[in-house]
């Protein structure tokens, strides 16, 4: 399974590479780490002091505080047409859920929009709103691909400025996961920035009183959906036209492969670590276990959980959970010195570093994240531990 996910990694990487270039380059042709960027080459530029690497870290890093900007903008604009309304007080509103609004609201539109009151008022201007539509798309894995980008850059900097250790096909992962979500939050950028001009009150309130006369009217209940079917039709069309200039939508178009590979780095993953998990012993998931697991010692469910959590770390090298697993019980097997390089990977997904306490002290940390931490502070007292290889094999 390891090695599918690789062999389709690379023929990904080929499909999307544009001949040689005298600098490496992500998907949507910016700078990026590239499709076949040494593990050394990867490491020197992360921890390089030269301005032109400095910069495109700076930028990667950049990305998701500028979405999150651009995303607060567009909200701010929302709360001033009262789209906001739709939220009670112990509710902080967020483009996410005001989106899930729109889905609901388009999944039965009669019955959101019939009824008398403000709220069926609001959900119409919403339904209405053609920018607010297409911002839903370009904003549709933005979640995604800040974790991915975040957890990514993270373990990059602990194998330069701790003890993770990393081999050659987990960067090559690694960097493809970077290039693609900084690809995607670049045109996510593009596109909310493109989206945010405004003006289009009148049209939309013009919409949303044509869709609400419709529910409202004293018509039958299928010639009223029907009417309303032919009003979104007519809104899906404008939509589906606006969105097809969206650079997320072009850019979805041109990495779909590399988009499924990474779809199947998770769906291929999960499953082993949840197994992992089931295996170990003082995990939450330990009752979960079939009878026959159940009924192992303490060191055989150890010994599996390690080899299925290997297995997982093996496909998705930025899973925590898998990580924890490796983690705690290579240290029941081996001890610190072969165990702290999975708890510092586990603790730099997790934004603690262990050598800065500005990472940790204004947290309270759960009971594996106190484990990972205390093992790597007691490194820190006693052996050097682990050091990258200059071959980056493990």
């Amino acid at each position: 399974m390891k090695s599918l996910s690789f062999f389709a990694l690379a023929c990904c990487l080929a499909a999307v590479a544009h001949g040689s270039q005298a600098a490496p380059s992500a998907p949507d042709g910016r700078r990026g780490f590239g499709s076949k960027a040494a593990l050394a080459d990867v490491l020197a530029t992360v921890r390089s002091t030269k301005d032109a690497e400095r910069a495109f870290l700076a930028e990667l890093d950049s990305l998701p505080s500028e979405l999150a900007v651009l995303e607060a903008g567009a909200l701010e604009r929302y709360r001033e047409r009262g789209y906001l309304a739709l939220f009670d007080r112990a509710t902080e509103p967020s483009l996410a859920l005001l989106h899930a609004q729109l889905d609901a609201a388009l999944a039965d539109p009669l019955a959101t929009l019939s009824p008398a009151g403000a709220r069926a008022e609001v959900l119409a201007r919403i339904v209405c709103d053609l920018r607010l539509r297409v911002r839903a798309r370009a904003c549709n894995d933005v979640k995604l691909d800040v974790r991915e980008l975040r957890r990514a850059l993270a373990v990059l900097r602990g194998a330069t400025e701790g003890f993770v250790l990393l081999s050659q096909p987990e960067v090559d992962n690694i960097v493809a996961r970077v290039d693609l979500s900084a690809s995607f939050l670049r045109a996510a950028r593009n596109d909310l920035r493109a989206l945010r001009q405004v003006g289009d009150e009148a049209e939309i309130e013009r919409r949303a009183q044509s869709l609400l006369a419709i529910a409202r009217s004293s018509e039958g209940v299928n010639v009223k959906r029907a009417a309303l079917e032919r009003e979104l039709a007519s809104l899906a069309a404008l939509e589906k036209a606006m969105s097809s200039a969206l650079f997320t939508v072009r850019l979805r178009s041109e990495t779909h492969e590399l988009l499924d590979w990474r779809q199947r780095v998770f769906d291929e993953s999960v499953p082993l670590r949840d197994e992992a998990l089931k295996w170990m012993p003082d995990s939450e998931s330990a009752k979960l276990a079939p009878p026959e697991v159940q009924k192992l010692s303490r060191g055989d469910r150890m010994r599996g959980a390690r080899q299925r959590a290997l297995d997982s770390v093996g496909i998705d090298p930025l899973d925590a959970e898998a990580l924890w697993v490796v983690a705690h019980s290579t240290d029941f097997f081996s001890g610190l010195v072969e165990s702290r390089p999975w708890y510092d990977r586990f603790l730099a997904l997790r934004g603690i570093r262990s050598h800065d306490h500005r990472t940790y002290a204004e947290r309270k940390l759960d009971a594996r994240e106190r484990e990972a931490l205390d093992a790597l502070q007691r490194g820190l007292y006693g052996d050097a531990g682990a050091s990258q290889p200059p071959s980056g094999g493990r």
